[in-house]
């Protein structure tokens, strides 16, 4: 997903409508059109940007697969499927990523960051595939996965807080002053 969201982000601070061309899918105006209108000159345009910022940051090997590629959505498609993997693919990372979700705990000689860092690494790589944990989610996580050491702290969060409505910033701030 490193790619992908930094070329997404890249992509929108040139132009939001650069970014638009890929998602909305640009097509070029059938040959029966003699004059573009003004909006399908724009588009094309826009559609051109994607294509020249895509050619100048991709590898060789991922540059030959898209070369002969003129609608920038198609080209994201070719680099999306080459990175991420079909939707078989995709599916399978995701179910790996839940396993690795339910199944991690703090270890006794991690820090709350060392294992709150692992916690987001699994979470955002599932969300760049598709798939998303809530907040309620991450925060019950949180607490069932934590050391003996945080016990007491988790009773004081949970006697003066309704746990279902914490925000996960909010505890995380919480658990690392008190570490």
């Amino acid at each position: 997903a490193y790619w992908k969201v930094r070329m997404k982000a890249f992509l929108k601070s040139i132009d939001e409508r650069v970014w638009n061309s890929i998602e909305y899918k640009w097509e070029k105006p059938t040959p029966l059109v003699t004059e573009w209108q003004t909006s399908q000159k724009e588009a094309a345009a826009f559609n051109s940007k994607v294509m020249n910022t895509i050619f100048n940051v991709v590898s060789m090997e991922e540059f030959k697969r898209i070369s002969n590629v003129k609608v920038a959505h198609t080209a994201w498609n070719i680099l999306q499927t080459m990175h991420e993997g079909t939707k078989a693919v995709k599916i399978n990372k995701l179910q790996q990523l839940t396993s690795r979700f339910e199944s991690i705990r703090m270890f006794d000689d991690e820090s709350f960051n060392e294992f709150y860092a692992k916690l987001n690494d699994i979470v955002n790589s599932a969300y760049n595939l598709g798939g998303i944990y809530d907040q309620l989610k991450i925060v019950r996580k949180i607490f069932r996965s934590l050391i003996e050491n945080f016990r007491h702290k988790l009773t004081v969060i949970t006697e003066s807080n309704d746990v279902d409505s914490i925000p996960v910033d909010e505890l995380v701030g919480s658990l690392q002053s008190y570490e």
